[in-house]
């Protein structure tokens, strides 16, 4: 009787022994994999990191994203403008012109302090970005355009399409913007201060002025919204 109950304890000793392996043995396994995850995720974020472009890393710590969005598209405020794929020729003056006050009216001012922490060379690597990477391969502008819309109508009549072609994006001089894509309200207000004088900027915009001294106010709607439409 005693060989039996020796021989059970022993039994369940086995037992007992074999569980807290198979215990430790989970354990050990699902700390192991929360650790490779934790690795996966640090490696990716040095991955990415490593692969982020100087102009990338530039439009983060000069903080553009802030007012701009993280793509360039979808900007903090209405009146701010849409500038990704923007040409880089014309990015680069505007920062440039804001820089020196050259350009004023608008959000300008807001912008002025941020970027006088900018050197020249770094607003130039920024163009480039601007142009080329940021946003690309994503949708800009509302993608629905109605020529035959009041805005669509006046964009032809007023001669838009002379310097800012028929699709908005493709500009007859690298100077001039791409004003497809543009939010409305953005598009609006620029109209409205080269009407008023406000932006005087450039001799194009001079030269815009001229042609923004037949417009409307009412039309400037119109064709705000049409400007929107553009798919850039």
């Amino acid at each position: 009787m005693r060989f039996f109950l020796k021989t059970a304890n022993l039994f369940l000793l086995f037992l007992a022994l074999m569980t807290l392996a198979s215990c430790s043995c989970g354990d050990r396994e699902e700390r192991q994999a929360a650790a490779r995850e934790r690795q996966g995720l640090i490696l990716a974020n040095v991955v990415e990191v490593v692969q982020e472009s100087e102009g990338a890393r530039l439009y983060r710590e000069k903080t553009c994203n802030t007012c701009h969005g993280n793509d360039g598209i979808v900007p903090l405020m209405p009146s701010y403008p849409v500038i990704a794929q923007q040409g880089e020729q014309y990015a680069l003056t505007q920062m440039l012109d804001i820089k020196s006050g050259n350009r004023a009216g608008g959000q300008t001012a807001v912008m002025k302090p941020i970027i006088q922490g900018v050197t020249d060379e770094e607003l130039a690597i920024l163009a480039n970005f601007i142009s080329t990477e940021l946003g690309q391969g994503k949708a800009i502008g509302g993608g629905n355009p109605d020529p035959e819309s009041p805005g669509g109508k006046l964009f032809k009549a007023r001669t838009c399409t002379a310097c800012h072609g028929k699709d908005g994006k493709t500009p007859i001089l690298a100077a001039y913007p791409k004003i497809a894509g543009h939010g409305a309200e953005y598009a609006k207000l620029q109209m409205l201060d080269i009407k008023s004088g406000a932006r005087a900027n450039s001799m194009a915009v001079l030269g815009m002025k001229g042609i923004m001294h037949l417009v409307t106010e009412e039309e400037i709607e119109e064709l705000a919204k049409y400007v929107a439409s553009l798919p850039r």
